[in-house]
């Protein structure tokens, strides 16, 4: 029950009323279906025909597709080809079925199916009767030509019982295998699927299996087999699914296991939920397997009645392996469906639901299409088609193309009644396919439009939508005016009748979009700093740059200037018409100023200013703002400034100030005397710590011009400017007395004028 309830969240329900359906009658035409009248198959002078049962295949390997029908008023098997020329079937070849268990009647004691069995190139077939199961291998020549193989028992128990047969290799060992499939309380009561295994013309019967244990005869009830890798299992072995009408609810796997030399199928019983384990109610009276949702997984699909809610289709999504997640539930109410299969007849590679029945209460007669999509929705309304015999009560489907015209024509017989022939419904349903060159026309260019069909018909119709005008008769055509077009295709089908098809509209649009920048085209922006701009104007967008094809698709765009870049932004409307616009970035010039010490290196306990001017914001790492802070370092220090420059760039810079511990004197050599404040005057480091030193200057001549105590570099200086008005740019000497009667230092000094 746990695992029912949690797939009772995962079911939504479509209800498509009866009302909202299309009808019509054959033939029938609308957008991507076009079927012609009912033509019969087995219309052979061998009369009257009772069809029994039916394949279709392609026997012989020349690329087309046979009927083979079981007649059950002559005991014979017919073969039977379409002639498109003539749109009628020729009787190709029949042979008898020994014995009497061939019978008339209702009911489906008779089975068919083909098969390789015997190991060459040709099909051979497989028939039961009420008794017997027959094989009869195709000779090579003459064409169609079948002589009876081997013929084997039914067991006792399965004697007049309904049968069923699939034919299939689903142990990898190069030949198929049949599968009887009956009902007889000798096993149990139930289902029983007998494997016979074919080993070079052999049949070997292999381990039966029953199924739907509670269940009892066959007859009147309904049983569905499928078949397919459902765990899409690397060795490709094919699993089977049986639905049985008599046990609601219920689906049974048969888990394939199988060797090269014998059959092993687990059965697995599921059901469909939701399901009340003591009220089970929905009676499945045909399923099928397919992939509707193009994921490559089987997907599993079930049509029955349910006393809560009528007749329904439920669709189940595959997950590799055996578990059903009812995903979708189509309901169409007032129709009872005896068949239905799961293929593409519309010719756009999306499987559709095709469904044969009548309603209950009425003589209609006839079949329902849900078109497929490619939508979570799997399948769109259907359509409601009548056939004009309303006598016609169709119980069997095959979808098959039988006139080799490229798409899958759709076969129907009334096996229960046994009363009416095999027909086969032509399907023409070409999808027209359109494209553009350009696809968008976004200026004033021509565009060049084209449709194609898998069909042979040239009768073609441009229609402009606009004025519901035909402007072209080819499959080709130039323009220049925009708007919306629809090609339409008139095709000649075998009755004395044309169907039209449409294809989607090609919409042809006129106009670039006009792409804005939030920031303008030219933005100068600082080092590193994050910019930021939005363009408008498109519907998606793209930015590159020089370097970068693929910056941002998002109309807002942002990055970190590290360089003069013009970034590109390229805007596309939702009909694919593009613009494009530009964002030039430039940098604001790098500060290239360093900060000033007064002194470096230091003496212990000397107060140093540092200075930076150029600078409209500061912050030391003393914590101070201002453009000029004082520090006296005892040791060697780094000191850090960050600040905002006159252009609003924020940057930081660092200066070291290195101390000496011994703070000896340092004489400086040359003097710039040209008023920029550096190199003004004679500089001697640290002279300020000798008291009582002195300092005597001499020109070049020895004749002494310049005596002081107490030299400071600050207040008692040499040159002052009243010694440079008798001064001349040249080599002068210095003789300096320290006071702490050390070494007298001599030397040279050079003043220099620029």
């Amino acid at each position: 029950m746990n695992i029912k309830k949690i797939l009772v969240i995962f079911s939504i329900l479509f209800v498509f009323a009866q009302s909202n359906f299309a009808q019509g009658v054959l033939p029938y035409t609308q957008d991507n279906i076009c079927l012609d009248q009912l033509i019969t198959v087995n219309n052979s002078s061998i009369a009257p025909s009772y069809p029994k049962n039916l394949v279709v295949q392609d026997l012989n390997n020349d690329g087309k597709k046979e009927v083979i029908v079981a007649d059950a008023n002559l005991n014979v098997i017919k073969i039977y080809s379409f002639n498109s020329s003539t749109a009628t079937f020729s009787l190709m070849n029949y042979f008898n079925v020994p014995g009497s268990g061939f019978s008339a009647g209702t009911g489906k004691f008779q089975a068919i199916g083909v098969g390789n069995f015997s190991g060459d190139a040709l099909l051979d077939v497989v028939f039961t009767t009420s008794d017997t199961i027959f094989v009869f291998k195709q000779n090579a020549t003459p064409s169609f030509n079948f002589s009876l193989l081997n013929q084997i028992g039914i067991p006792s128990n399965f004697v007049n019982q309904e049968h069923y047969l699939v034919t299939d290799n689903i142990n990898n060992n190069g030949f198929d295998e049949f599968y009887l499939i009956s009902s007889s309380t000798a096993f149990g009561p139930g289902v029983t699927i007998i494997p016979y295994l074919s080993i070079s013309s052999n049949f070997i019967q292999t381990t039966p299996y029953t199924i739907f244990k509670s269940a009892g005869s066959l007859i009147n009830q309904s049983l569905e087999i499928s078949i397919g890798n459902v765990k899409a299992d690397v060795d490709g072995l094919k699993d089977l699914m049986i639905t049985y009408s008599a046990v609601k609810d219920s689906v049974f796997f048969l888990d394939n296991n199988s060797a090269i030399t014998n059959i092993i199928l687990n059965p697995i019983p599921l059901y469909i939920a939701p399901t009340i384990t003591l009220t089970p109610d929905f009676s499945i009276t045909s399923s099928e397997m397919a992939d509707v949702n193009g994921d490559s997984k089987l997907d599993f699909l079930f049509y029955g009645n349910s006393l809560l809610s009528g007749d329904k289709m439920v669709v189940c999504i595959g997950l590799n392996a055996f578990f059903l997640t009812p995903q979708i539930t189509l309901q169409a109410p007032g129709i009872k469906i005896n068949d239905f299969k799961i293929k593409d007849i519309n010719n756009d590679n999306i499987p559709d639901f095709v469904a044969v029945g009548n309603y209950t209460l009425s003589t209609f007669s006839g079949m329902v299409i849900f078109p497929g999509n490619s939508t979570t929705s799997y399948f769109d309304a259907p359509t409601t088609i009548t056939f004009t015999n309303n006598s016609l009560r169709p119980d069997e489907l095959q979808i098959a193309d039988l006139d080799n015209n490229g798409v899958n024509d759709i076969l129907i017989k009334p096996w229960k009644a046994n009363l009416d022939k095999t027909y086969l419904i032509p399907n023409f349903s070409f999808k027209v396919n359109v494209s553009a060159t350009p696809s968008v026309v976004c200026s004033a260019l021509a565009a060049t439009l084209t449709a194609i069909n898998t069909s042979t018909s040239t009768n073609y119709n441009w229609e402009f939508v606009p004025t519901s005008s035909v402007v072209s008769t080819s499959s080709t055509f130039t323009t220049i005016t925009t708007g919306n077009y629809v090609a339409s295709l008139d095709i000649d089908m075998y009755s004395n009748y044309t169907c039209t098809q449409k294809s989607d509209t090609l919409n042809i649009i006129s106009g670039n979009p006009v792409i804005s920048i939030s920031t303008g085209n030219n933005l100068t922006v600082c080092y590193g700093n994050t910019i930021s701009a939005t363009a408008a104007g498109a519907a998606t967008y793209l930015w590159t740059s020089p370097t970068n094809s693929n910056l941002s698709t998002s109309p807002t765009f942002s990055d970190q200037s590290l360089s003069a870049v013009t970034y590109t932004v390229e805007g596309t409307l939702l009909n694919g018409c593009k613009g494009t616009n530009t964002l030039n970035i430039n940098l604001f010039p790098p500060n290239i100023d360093n900060i000033s010490a007064s002194k470096n290196p230091a003496c212990p306990g000397d107060k140093i200013t540092l200075s930076f001017p150029s600078a409209i914001s500061h912050t030391w790492s003393t914590t101070e703002m201002s453009s000029t802070i004082s520090i006296t370092p005892s040791t060697a220090t780094d000191y850090q400034l960050n600040f905002t420059d006159i252009n609003g760039c924020k940057s930081s810079k660092s200066i070291r100030i290195e101390v000496d511990p011994n703070c000896g004197p340092v004489i400086y050599h040359g003097i710039t005397i040209n008023g920029d404040g550096v190199n003004d005057v004679f500089t001697i480091d640290n002279i300020e710590n000798y008291k009582g030193n002195s300092v005597s200057i001499f020109n070049r001549w020895g004749k002494e011009i310049f005596n002081t105590t107490n030299y400071d570099n600050k207040n008692n200086y040499w040159p002052t400017q009243e010694h440079l008005k008798n001064l001349t740019p040249s080599t002068y000497f210095y003789v300096i007395n320290f006071g702490d009667n050390s070494e007298i230092q001599k030397g040279w000094v050079e003043l220099i004028k620029n």
